[in-house]
């Protein structure tokens, strides 16, 4: 993570984006033994809970427990290509192109954590809330990166409750949000979907 610093200062000395920095990045991990080696490097349970304590607000949500439950699987053969996959958003579109998608009469509620250190709460507003299927950006004050698992005590109740209003909402209407259902597609109840 101290070459994520280096990275800024270096890009901004010199016009190159952090996108195209971190996308070189990728391709190389990918396609050299680079990845691995860089896996082997952050599959520790030292690292893990750095990284954790740099996600979370609350650095007593990170609990032995939890390093465990992420590093375990983390083990497991094949490990390092989801890694590589996850790191490098290759495992299909990203939030954006979801939300651009999305018909406007499936309602999306986005909780986000007010201060996650590595997603900018109003660059998320800016990039996700104006989607018309987005009926709700909550911010989540004292949260990280991870609400949902930092904080399932304020995550939850609220994911409840917009499943609720959404379901009451396709109820009201017949099924639809839209009164000019026309497809088979469109008739069927839709389902809140909640972005964290």
């Amino acid at each position: 993570l101290r070459g994520v610093s280096a990275v800024r200062s270096c890009t901004a000395a010199k016009g190159v984006s952090r996108r195209q920095v971190y996308a070189a990045h990728c391709c190389c991990c990918r396609e050299t033994p680079l990845g691995a080696a860089f896996f082997g490097s952050v599959a520790t349970p030292r690292t893990v809970k750095n990284i954790l304590c740099q996600a979370y607000a609350n650095d007593a949500a990170v609990t032995d427990e939890l390093v465990d439950a992420i590093l375990k699987p983390g083990l497991q053969p094949g490990a390092v290509d989801v890694f590589l996959d996850f790191i490098s958003y290759s495992g299909g579109p990203l939030p954006e192109q979801l939300l651009a998608d999305m018909p406007s009469s499936v309602p999306v509620s986005i909780l986000w954590g007010a201060d996650d250190p590595w997603e900018d709460m109003a660059e998320g507003r800016r990039l996700f809330a104006h989607h018309p299927c987005v009926t709700e950006f909550v911010e989540l004050p004292g949260v990280g990166h991870c609400p949902q698992d930092e904080a399932p005590h304020l995550v939850n109740p609220l994911i409840e409750a917009f499943m609720l209003s959404s379901s009451a909402a396709s109820s009201a209407d017949g099924g639809s949000s839209s009164s000019s259902s026309t497809t088979t597609e469109q008739q069927q109840p839709q389902q809140g979907v909640t972005v964290a």
